[in-house]
């Protein structure tokens, strides 16, 4: 019959490419984050803890991101020894400035595995600088995922309003996932946008923004959103195979 495609659901999702640990400002040390997404059935876990600009969220220095990075190297390596079906990613949530560049520099982007690209500043700014600022991001080469593209918190800020369907375009024209954050006060990407990236055939990510161990039952909520907005297993990242997932990561390196 034709009529409604087969949805993501939450027994799909198996992986999180968003979330944060003691090294920004998250609750949960590297292993203990680890130890959620196993418990979850996760098979890969991004580790992407703020940027330099996010003072606030004790954001990482350049020289603190390389000494992570290793940490996370060493940290894979002893997962594996274990025989733990786990893989963790070495990423970031780099702040895309007011003017649409990226809180590092590329040569240090380019050694991590996974560049969560969000706005945390200027969520005011007027839609048509927003949609400039935002194509930027999706369009550098190293970018894989937009968080949060809006910034809203709801009922407590409206955030961006940029030309999504721009964004949409330039999201699939580009092989860049734009972000259903699951955190229930952010919702963001929402189900309108999400229809009409499913519809552009646009990657889409469900990520849960893991600050604290409790984050990780939001992603109902992520999936609830995507549901609506009638995303399929085969365009959410997160549902893809450990394979597949890191070969569209590496295709951006």
């Amino acid at each position: 019959t034709s009529g409604v495609p087969r949805l993501v659901e939450l027994a799909d999702i198996k992986a999180d490419l968003h979330a944060h640990t003691t090294d920004s400002d998250g609750r949960m040390s590297m292993r203990e984050l680890v130890a959620q997404a196993k418990s979850r059935g996760f098979h890969t876990i991004a580790v992407t803890d703020h940027s330099k600009s996010s003072a606030i969220a004790n954001g990482l220095s350049p020289e603190r991101l390389r000494a992570q990075i290793k940490a996370v190297r060493a940290l894979n390596k002893q997962l594996q020894s274990e025989g733990a079906d786990i893989r963790v990613l070495a990423g970031s949530e780099v702040d895309i400035l007011a003017d649409g560049t990226l809180d590092y520099d590329d040569d240090l982007l380019q050694e991590l595995d996974i560049v969560v690209a969000s706005p945390h500043a200027a969520l005011s700014q007027e839609p048509a600088l927003a949609t400039r600022r935002l194509l930027r991001a999706i369009e550098h080469p190293l970018v894989h995922i937009i968080g949060h593209p809006t910034g809203r918190l709801i009922n407590r800020r409206a955030g961006l309003a940029p030309a999504m369907d721009e964004l949409i375009a330039a999201a699939k024209q580009n092989n860049t996932a734009l972000e259903i954050n699951a955190h229930w006060m952010r919702l963001d990407l929402r189900d309108l946008h999400v229809r009409a990236a499913t519809g552009a055939g646009a990657l889409l990510a469900i990520d849960c923004d893991d600050h604290d161990p409790s984050d990780f039952d939001n992603l109902r909520y992520g999936v609830a959103t995507a549901r609506r907005g009638m995303l399929t297993p085969e365009l959410c990242v997160n549902t893809w195979s450990r394979e597949k997932l890191l070969a569209w990561l590496k295709s951006k390196r």
